[in-house]
């Protein structure tokens, strides 16, 4: 068991095959304990972050430009698209790829949005101007 809060399991570590341990936290606040522990002094401290930044999308009602970015992120990020009920994920096109170019070109800045996009892409081994693909990224779970 994990930490224990009045005597009842508030994180269960699972053992996997690697020798290391998966969190399964139990409640919202072992959640967010759980991701800030991965959030420091993490190998991969920066690119989570650099994600979970970009996944907000940007502070703008403009839907395509959330469709070219941030959906494309989720689903890099997230490829088997959890609470898809409350969020939007999407596959890329050259369309979305040019909005993009745009977005980049003519350095549009969404409350520096578009900075909080290329570090994501970055992190995530996505092509910014290119067209994106599932198959294409090496975060995905099924590898």
């Amino acid at each position: 068991m994990g930490l224990l809060e009045s005597g009842s399991p508030k994180v269960v570590n699972v053992a996997v095959a690697n020798g290391g341990y998966v969190a399964h936290p139990k409640t919202l606040r072992a959640a967010l304990d759980e991701i800030e522990r991965m959030l420091t002094n993490q190998p991969y401290s920066a690119d989570l972050w650099d994600v979970l930044s970009a996944i907000r999308g940007p502070d703008s009602r403009n839907r395509k430009l959330k469709h070219a970015t941030t959906t494309i992120i989720r689903s890099a990020a997230f490829p088997k698209r959890p609470c898809e009920e409350r969020s939007f994920y999407g596959e890329d096109s050259a369309k979305r790829a040019e909005i993009r170019k745009r977005l980049f070109h003519s350095r549009e800045d969404f409350n520096h949005f578009r900075q909080h996009v290329k570090a994501a892409f970055d992190a995530l081994g996505l092509d910014l101007e290119g067209i994106n693909g599932l198959q294409r990224n090496p975060h995905r779970s099924d590898r």
